[in-house]
């Protein structure tokens, strides 16, 4: 025992009493079981809890306290003096629950630990929701521990390494069909833990990168196998254009119409033209105007002049009096417990939505001399639309005057 240097791996073939045998998954929970020093000195002046093994096939099988058991072993401990309990007609899934209940409150039961126990439990029949329950912990975390065990072989090495936290092993085992792109998200996640101005630094972020990520797969597998690569370099990388039935390419910036394959140019001038009662003949190289045409598209223009100058005087204020108050402009928000983050600090309080409303602008409280006006709203959004959708949001909210 004088040799024993803490940490030094144990050789528990050499240590097997021949009347035990090693349980085949609970055995491999542990990375290695090595020197304790402190547990070697406790366990000299008695062991307090027993080790718990089961009966079969003549054998007594190990199930609990096997850092207990082979460190007495190291002490020379017999078989027949070693603390222990031994059970009689334990079932598999009964073992294995035994197992895990006394491991996953150790502390040195690492996160890699927690994940094979976790996955041998799920195996054997038990479902997430019932082990959290058990174990005291959210279905997120059980959940967490059997993707660690789900990634590839370089991935958990990654986690490891870089010391990331587990909770982010549910997102990147999301893309488990695309290896590159974990890597890559690994980086973001890495990156952000250094520096919160870049890079991903919640799990929460990590989930909602890459539910855009597979919805954009998604979608591009989808316009790929419907309309096919892009028709002027052939490349894969083809989108929704802003424009309705418009495609663009990523890699040309090329873009066409989705179902007839003309150059989106030539689609909308086919378009304008066919409004205006000008009949046109099918081929971009046939299009021609004649005096009567320009002169429609001159009147056309000028009329469309007139109403962008008309709808140039109606333009709604970037700033103004609001008759609601600020709670009543942020309860329709949160409504439905659609609180995602809540973070206060002092008299500052920061909210992250799960849904939000697409909606910019600040909101100051304002107690006004005509005592109607509650707030002033200074929106931020960078177009009239935007300043329009956050008018008719504060409409929306805002009382009647019979409601005073």
């Amino acid at each position: 025992m004088d040799n024993l240097k803490e940490g030094k791996k144990i050789d528990t073939a050499k240590l097997l009493d021949p009347e035990v045998v090693l349980h085949p998954q609970i055995s491999k929970w542990r990375d290695a079981i090595t020197v304790d020093l402190k547990l070697l000195n406790s366990l000299k002046d008695g062991q307090i809890q027993d080790t718990v093994f089961r009966s079969k096939d003549g054998k007594y099988e190990l199930l609990a306290g096997a850092r207990r058991y082979f460190h007495q072993k190291l002490l020379g401990t017999s078989w027949e003096d070693i603390p222990k309990k031994i059970l009689d007609d334990v079932s598999d899934s009964r073992a294995l629950m035994l197992a895990a209940s006394e491991n996953i409150f150790r502390k040195d039961f690492n996160p890699w630990e927690e994940a094979r126990a976790i996955v041998s439990l799920t195996t054997g029949g038990f479902k997430p929701k019932d082990l959290a329950k058990q174990f005291g912990k959210s279905e997120g975390y059980i959940r967490s521990r059997m993707a660690l065990m789900q990634l590839p072989e370089k991935i958990r090495d990654r986690f490891e390494k870089k010391d990331i936290p587990i909770g982010y092993a549910e997102p990147v085992k999301k893309l488990d069909k695309y290896e590159e792109a974990q890597k890559k998200l690994l980086e973001k996640i890495v990156e952000g833990m250094s520096n919160r101005y870049s890079g991903i630094d919640t799990i929460e972020e990590a989930d909602a990168f890459v539910t855009t990520i597979l919805k954009q797969i998604k979608d591009k597998e989808e316009l790929l196998v419907k309309y096919g690569p892009c028709p002027k370099c052939n490349s894969k990388s083809i989108g929704e254009g802003w424009q309705n039935d418009q495609l663009k390419c990523g890699d040309c910036n090329y873009s066409w119409h989705k179902e007839t394959k003309e150059p989106w140019e030539y689609y909308e001038t086919k378009q304008k033209l066919q409004e205006m009662g000008i009949k046109v003949e099918e081929g971009p190289e046939t299009l021609k105007l004649t005096p009567r045409d320009v002169a429609s598209m001159v009147t056309q223009k000028a009329e469309e002049q007139e109403r962008l100058t008309r709808e140039e005087g109606e333009t709604l204020p970037a700033n103004f009096r609001s008759k609601a108050t600020l709670l009543m402009l942020l309860e329709p928000m949160i409504t439905g417990d659609n609180i995602q983050k809540l973070e206060v600090r002092d008299e500052r309080i920061e909210i992250q939505l799960i849904e939000g409303f697409d909606v910019y602008f600040n909101g100051l409280r304002k107690d006004y001399a005509d005592g109607v006006s509650k707030a002033r709203i200074e929106t931020s959004g960078y177009s009239s639309d935007s300043t329009k959708k956050i008018h008719e949001w504060v409409n929306q909210y805002t009382p009647d005057a019979s409601d005073k």
